[in-house]
């Protein structure tokens, strides 16, 4: 399967790993507000339950940390994988695209330097260094095959390259613009920071946003002229190569 490195399967892209990640915390959001009864307070990188509902919930408050990983960073990864088995090269691109829309590099990072995972870890196992190993390893084994499936399903003239910009770069641009420039215009400069269920209105309106792109575009991810798309009849036309 060929990536089409088009601008609009880039921007397709781009909207895609933009709902992940806002999505991945908007999981905590909505899982925190489950177990709590009362909205708390989220941006692009962070969120915060209610007060007093660790307190008031201490055996389930965790779950809410769980729920942003576990929903849009390893379903969906193996979700990709299942596309990545199917024949059709529209549903490999599909795979593909899911798989390194999750950012699984800032997944690894943030094993590495004490993120979700590592804080469960420490909450029910302590601050023993075997713990840290152990979850560091728990993240890559549910991380890596995903990656490797995504490398070997990739035949694009230049694979390394277009791995690369699809593992890095475009997610880099994603974590730079969302997690950087709009969670400082909130934080700092106050920007649309009223917050409606707990969310800042920019956050709001980034989510809109990346929802209307990807609606728009999500057709590019399925490699459009060449194999069918979800809901589509049968295909017809396989593109050179596929």
């Amino acid at each position: 399967m060929t990536i089409p490195l088009t601008w609009r399967y880039l921007l397709a892209f781009f909207c895609l790993g933009a709902l992940m990640g806002m999505s991945h915390e908007l999981a905590h959001h909505v899982a925190g507000f489950a177990i709590c009864g009362e909205w708390g307070f989220k941006t692009f990188n962070s969120f915060r339950l209610a007060a007093g509902c660790r307190e008031q919930h201490p055996n389930t408050f965790w779950l809410a940390t769980v729920a942003g990983p576990l929903f849009f960073n390893y379903l969906p990864s193996w979700v990709g994988v299942a596309f990545m088995r199917k024949p059709e090269a529209g549903a490999q691109l599909f795979g593909v695209s899911l798989v390194l829309s999750t950012v699984p590099a800032l997944r690894l990072f943030s094993a590495i330097v004490g993120g979700d995972e590592q804080w469960l870890g420490r909450l029910h196992f302590g601050t023993d260094p075997t713990v840290y190993w152990v979850v560091l390893f728990g993240v890559i084994a549910l991380t890596l095959p995903p990656l490797i499936v995504a490398w070997r399903t990739i035949r694009n003239r230049y694979k390394p390259l277009v791995f690369a910009l699809l593992f890095l770069g475009v997610p880099l641009v994603v974590f730079f613009l969302v997690g950087k420039v709009l969670e400082d215009l909130i934080l700092v400069h106050k920007v649309l920071a009223d917050t409606l269920w707990g969310m800042p209105y920019m956050v709001l309106l980034a989510e809109a946003l990346a929802t209307y792109g990807y609606a728009a575009l999500k057709s590019h991810l399925w490699q459009p002229g060449s194999i069918m798309r979800p809901g589509a009849g049968a295909p017809t036309h396989v593109a050179a190569g596929d």
